[in-house]
């Protein structure tokens, strides 16, 4: 073989190898390219749903908090005679009950109704959660349940902070009734302990033990059971 052959050679197999190495830095810059943006997609979608979550807890903690804070929160957290209350004052737009007999207190026009559910809302509503389609009527929540949050029927649900918790005290298995209808009451969970399934409510329009008293915002002990006569909670959405 002649040295020109043999140049030429060199040259080609020069050309061709260095061609491969520059194949080969191509393929291994697009795969470090390619993930790198997936690891920074991952990362994306994990801080999303982070978010999420966090998000979540937040309007859980912020119910908790305004809720254990109207406990201490004196006149307001007491009614007067005939159901003249605070919250009934300003839950609604427009406003819940009637005035009737009921007097001004710190220069706010208290008005008179059954409160629970004006309560509930009171504290979702400047919790950021939504409280559209609800009324005065612990009922409405169920019926408003698609709009301002999940309904979790009794059962293998666990309660969650931040929870409205419906009861019905009539007959002997707490029920629905048609559309809500046979919901007596409703409160906010505040704690739940699953082996005992005993819930730590705090709720409006209720006395301290059940035996009769002043009614006023009180932090209750119920239990998730039949015996409790809670029949579902719904899970508030901001």
């Amino acid at each position: 073989m002649s040295s020109t052959t043999k140049s030429s050679t060199t040259r080609s197999g020069t050309t061709k190898a260095s061609a491969r190495r520059a194949a080969t830095t191509l393929l291994l810059i697009s795969a470090l390219a390619g993930g790198a943006l997936t690891t920074g997609a991952a990362s994306a979608s994990t801080s999303s749903s982070g978010s999420a979550s966090a998000a979540a807890v937040s309007l859980q903690t912020a119910i908790k908090d305004r809720a254990q804070q109207q406990v201490g929160l004196s006149p307001r957290n007491r009614e007067k005679a005939g159901n003249c209350n605070y919250y009934s004052a300003v839950a609604t737009d427009p406003k819940s009950g009637v005035v009737g007999r009921c007097k001004k207190v710190g220069g706010l026009q208290w008005r008179t109704n059954n409160w629970c559910a004006d309560f509930v809302r009171y504290v979702w509503k400047n919790s950021g959660a939504r409280t559209k389609n609800t009324d005065a009527f612990a009922g409405s929540f169920y019926r408003a349940r698609n709009s301002i949050g999940t309904w979790h029927a009794r059962g293998s649900y666990v309660p969650k902070i931040g929870d409205a918790v419906l009861y019905d005290w009539d007959g002997g298995t707490p029920s629905l009734g048609t559309n809500g209808w046979d919901v007596d009451h409703i409160g906010i969970v505040v704690g739940y302990n699953a082996r005992t399934k005993t819930l730590t409510t705090i709720e409006g329009n209720t006395t301290k033990s059940g035996n009769g008293g002043t009614e006023g915002v009180y932090k209750r002990t119920r239990y998730n059971t039949k015996a409790g006569d809670v029949v579902g909670y719904v899970t508030p959405r901001k």
